[in-house]
């Protein structure tokens, strides 16, 4: 098995370029991690859907990563189809769990080591596709604050206010105000939604 040192991940549920990385998020330095090429079909499977691999991989990388602060990290590994390379974590049932992409000059030099490595069959008891969502990070975590709010909002000016702001128009009954706003909020995103999450901002704000 193939280690890489000294790199640095950033494990979310979903997986973000590392532009999209921001203060708040858990960056972690890694000092030793286990690496592995894999077919392009694996390495999209992992990078995007939901994964179950076989107990005995699990087995194989568990305990296996290291910080520089000398704490390991559960079943973590990098993967690579020789063109990206990610880390993925699971647990000890062997679902996939969260995943991580890699600084540009990391994954550069990752990809500059493994020229010659042999492609590893990681055996994958089950994969379902997740919808994804043509949108960035910034705006799935808008999207996430704006159902969130509307969902447990029951001041009846307040939804009101909404939206009138939103459709230009008013309407008495709750039940289909919250319809409409989330049926809006799930669609695709818009700078009118972008303007409509500062307008719920400052709700949000005043009420807390």
């Amino acid at each position: 098995m193939n280690y890489i040192y000294d790199i640095v991940l950033n494990f979310n549920k979903d997986y973000f370029c590392f532009y999209e990385w921001n203060k708040k998020d858990n960056i972690i330095n890694i000092k030793k991690i286990p690496f592995f090429v894999v077919d392009n079909n694996t390495f999209n499977m992992m990078k995007y859907d939901k994964v179950v691999v076989d107990s005995s991989f699990i087995e194989l990388i568990k305990e296996k990563t290291y910080t520089y602060s000398k704490n390991k990290i559960g079943s973590a590994c990098l993967i690579s189809n020789c063109k990206e390379v990610i880390g993925v974590l699971f647990d000890n049932k062997g679902n996939l769990v969260k995943r991580s992409s890699l600084l540009i000059d990391e994954e550069e030099e990752v990809l500059d080591e493994i020229v010659n490595d042999d492609i590893y069959n990681i055996n994958i008891v089950s994969s379902k596709k997740i919808k994804r969502e043509d949108i960035n990070r910034i705006e799935r975590e808008k999207k996430l604050f704006l159902n969130n709010y509307i969902k447990r909002e029951n001041n009846i000016i307040n939804l009101k206010y909404l939206y009138y702001d939103y459709f230009e128009k008013e309407e008495d009954d709750i039940s289909l105000i919250k319809k409409k706003l989330l049926d809006n909020i799930n669609s695709k995103w818009s700078d009118k939604l972008n303007s409509f999450y500062e307008t719920v901002k400052i709700f949000n704000k005043i009420n807390n």
